[in-house]
């Protein structure tokens, strides 16, 4: 409806204009058209203007930003942080109400809280908080509006202490070249990942447990007098070591782990220490990486005649020739073997027999016997000679 105006007439009387029921008329309809265009039921104004018709559809500061999205802050002290699911900015400017115990993701600290929604009916939050002092950023959510929530994640980015802790000790983007650091004073780094990418650097006397281009894994709390453990793996040979210490002492000694490059199980399935391995069976020979270093080949001369050539020949110390055994420990074979001129093994098995005039079991020569099926002879042969590796002056 188009507003209605009151005629007056001509002054002073009037004369021409509006009756007064005429006048009142126009005058009522207009107010019912304002009433009903702020909102107003059964002739009475609403407490505030809906939002439909130009208002905020509240009658306080705090609601009005609420309905229209614009948050106001509210200040959060003492609060259970799992009740707070309406959206808006919180603060908490008390250090001692900041608990974990009323769902803070920190103890101790003033900060800020975010809460936001998605639009419609559902019961989706997210609570942002960040903490003023220490300028740290925590995420959590629900989805059935506070019932339960997710646990508090932390913001990580490129000038956090924690990122940049990551990448100074190797274990993010960049890297951490040992160099010539001296591996007992290397606590203040904590946890880190180092490479010694020079075999020479890696000496005793830098407290590295052999002389071989490496990476060091350490574990500490940035405490000299603490816990420690250090890891080593071996980047030019094939070994892993470990060491530690307790709190308030010395370093143990380096102790070298065991694995397939310096360990083998016999053919009675007992393991031993490794360098180059050959397990010799009745048809083939098997080499463990070492052993593949050097040229070996196999030939079979006849029943229970074996030649393993192209190697540099058992190893002068420790073990050297494992035969196998059944289960009362007693070999299943006789063996001879010999150490031709050329350097070339030669392995014969037998039958066994008992030598009463020896009183031992000796090798039956007139019955040679092929070694069993699916069992071996264990030769550990001579160490190939390891080259000193070259230096590259633009590694470090």
């Amino acid at each position: 409806m188009a507003k209605q105006t009151v005629s007056l007439g001509t002054a002073p009387t009037g004369a021409g204009g509006d009756t007064f029921r005429s006048a009142a008329s126009k005058l009522q309809a207009n107010d019912n058209e304002l009433y009903a265009a702020l909102g107003g039921a059964s002739g009475t104004l609403p407490s505030a203007l809906p939002i439909v018709n130009g208002g905020t559809g509240q009658t306080t500061a705090l609601t009005a930003c609420r309905a229209l999205r614009v948050w106001k802050g509210e200040r959060a002290v003492d609060i259970d942080l799992n009740t707070i699911i309406e959206p808006g900015f919180y603060g908490n400017d008390t250090f001692a109400s900041g608990l974990v115990s009323n769902n803070f993701p920190v103890s101790g600290q003033t900060g800020s809280l975010q809460v936001l929604d998605i639009s419609g009916s559902n019961g989706y939050r997210i609570q942002i908080y960040k903490t003023a002092t220490t300028n740290e950023t925590y995420s959590r959510i629900t989805t059935n509006s506070g019932t339960s929530w997710s646990a508090w994640k932390r913001a990580i980015d490129a000038n956090d202490a924690v990122y940049q802790q990551l990448v100074a000790n190797g274990l993010g983007a960049g890297g951490f070249s040992l160099g010539a650091a001296d591996l007992n004073t290397l606590a203040a780094q904590g946890f880190f990942v180092g490479l010694q990418n020079q075999s020479t650097a890696a000496t005793a006397a830098k407290n590295y447990p052999t002389k071989a281009s490496q990476f060091i894994l350490g574990f500490n709390i940035k405490n000299a007098t603490e816990h420690e453990a250090q890891l080593s793996l071996c980047t030019s040979t094939s070994q892993m070591f470990y060491r530690r210490k307790s709190y308030g002492a010395a370093y143990s000694s380096w102790f070298e782990l065991l694995t397939k490059a310096n360990t083998t199980v016999d053919g009675s399935g007992f393991i031993k220490a490794a360098s180059p391995v050959v397990k010799l069976f009745n048809d083939h020979i098997e080499l463990n990486d070492d052993a593949q270093k050097q040229p070996i080949t196999f030939e079979k001369l006849g029943i229970g005649d074996y030649l393993v050539k192209g190697s540099l020949g058992l190893a002068q110390e420790g073990w050297y020739i494992e035969v196998p055994k059944d289960a009362n420990g007693n070999t299943v074979v006789a063996v001879i073997y010999t150490i031709l001129e050329n350097g070339d093994i030669s392995v014969k098995t037998h039958k066994r027999k008992f030598d009463f005039e020896l009183a031992a079991v000796v090798p039956d020569l007139d019955n040679p016997i092929d070694i069993p099926d699916t069992r071996c002879i264990d030769l550990r042969l001579h160490e190939e000679p390891q080259l000193e590796e070259a230096i590259d002056d633009t590694e470090q």
